[in-house]
């Protein structure tokens, strides 16, 4: 494999992830490297490679050798509004954990069968993680649309089964 082809390979295959590094000289940079989704901070910096690619936000792509390196710490990024955004999406879905059926699709308690469909189907097609093809979103988005989707699907089969169970038989 040629080298422009590994280095294309990697970047599909790995996640950029922002970094301070402390030297040992006491100095700090800022920036990103791109770790491999099957490892680790730690095992990263632990592999036997002497030198780091490292995207210093200051200096722009720099090599930098391990020996070099005292300290670093991952950065978090999100600012506050995001982390807000992402606490309300848990509370959310904390919220689903302990809602009624009808609560989740939205619908009276005397609801007919035909009622109930339309309003599973309706409320699927608003959540279905599907529907957002592939723009990436983030992880958290993921986890709440899959989230609403499996308590969408047990509220209809729950309401479904009361439905079922309450018409006359023949």
């Amino acid at each position: 494999m040629a080298a422009a082809d590994m280095a294309v390979w990697r970047r599909q295959n790995s996640d950029t992830v922002t970094v301070e590094l402390t030297l040992t000289d006491g100095s700090r940079l800022k920036g990103s490297l791109l770790l491999s989704r099957d490892k680790t901070l730690r095992e990263f910096f632990n592999m036997g490679e002497a030198f780091v690619d490292f995207d210093c936000k200051r200096d722009g792509p720099t090599v930098i050798a391990k020996t070099s390196i005292r300290a670093i710490r991952q950065d978090d990024l999100k600012s506050k509004g995001d982390q807000a955004k992402i606490d309300a999406l848990a509370e959310r879905k904390a919220e689903l954990e302990k809602t009624d059926p009808y609560k989740i699709l939205g619908v009276p308690t005397n609801i007919d069968s035909d009622g109930l469909h339309k309003a599973y189907i309706s409320r699927a097609r608003t959540y279905h993680p599907d529907r957002l093809g592939d723009i990436a979103v983030p992880s958290e988005v993921l986890d709440y649309l899959n989230a609403m989707c499996r308590r969408i699907n047990a509220a209809y089969e729950e309401i479904d089964a009361a439905l079922e169970a309450s018409r006359p038989k023949k």
